[in-house]
């Protein structure tokens, strides 16, 4: 016999105007997109830096790679790197 289950998770927020509570139903998926946007961090902070295990909290004292993975993840420098990149490309374009 075949069985599907689903997973839904719910959040709940407070409405910063009117102090309303707000629930609502996501699939997991969905609520690993939202957390970080809706704290303002990326998904590198929360993993890495705010619900880092106690096992796993010394990374900073980690190998030189493993080490600079994780900080280019934190502080999105591949995203930076490509965007001083494409903006080089543009301007180069132009005055071409």
């Amino acid at each position: 016999a075949l069985q599907f289950k689903s997973l839904d998770s719910i959040l709940q927020t407070v409405n910063a105007e009117t102090g309303e509570k707000q629930a609502v139903t996501y699939k997991c998926v969905d609520i690993d997109k939202m957390v970080p946007s809706l704290m303002g961090v990326s998904k590198a902070v929360l993993e890495n830096v705010v619900f880092v295990h106690q096992e796993e909290s010394n990374w900073p004292l980690g190998e030189g790679k493993v080490l600079k993975d994780k900080f280019d993840d934190i502080f999105a420098a591949t995203k930076y790197t490509r965007a001083l990149d494409t903006l080089r490309k543009l301007r180069n374009e132009k005055n071409a």
